[in-house]
């Protein structure tokens, strides 16, 4: 048989593909940390509106009363039970400027917010909810003075994105 009619057929050496997929996981090694990070600033995003928002109840609430709620149940129902846009706005849903829900979790449901009250002062605080801990920045802080403050060992900066 002359070796001008034998077929050849074409396909992947056994070095091609390994040499594939380890280009592939080099590209999925760099691009995973990126996601992740991503991730994590579209959470704490989330946490910087209801936090701002919060603090803009809370202010509020001082503007109405005198000064700030005297103790967490009421700063907590305050928070709750905040209109910013109309009186008839519904308290259960992140609407315009509202920035949490009723139950005091953020609109994405990423953080949990508490807060610390006195008559004077308050500390506003958003946890965040597993699974999307944050290992850098850990739960992000705000009081009625505007400075934010974070647990993690990030910088503050960083976290805030400022």
């Amino acid at each position: 048989m002359d070796s001008r009619h034998q077929s050849k057929t074409r396909g992947f050496t056994l070095i091609e593909m390994v040499v594939t997929v380890a280009i592939i996981g080099i590209l999925a090694a760099v691009a995973w940390p990126l996601f992740q990070n991503q991730s994590l600033k579209k959470a704490r995003s989330d946490a910087h509106v209801a936090l701002t928002s919060a603090r803009q109840a809370l202010v509020s609430f001082r503007s109405d009363n005198g000064s700030y709620p005297a103790d967490d149940a009421t700063a907590a129902n305050a928070l709750a039970n905040f209109r910013p846009n109309a009186v008839n706005a519904p308290p259960s849903q992140c609407v315009s400027s509202r920035g949490y829900q009723s139950n005091l979790t953020t609109c994405q449901n990423y953080y949990t917010l508490t807060v610390t009250s006195t008559a004077n002062s308050f500390v506003l605080t958003a946890t965040p909810i597993p699974p999307f801990a944050d290992p850098d920045c850990g739960a992000l802080t705000l009081d009625h003075l505007g400075t934010r403050g974070i647990t993690g060992a990030a910088t503050v900066r960083r976290c805030w994105g400022e």
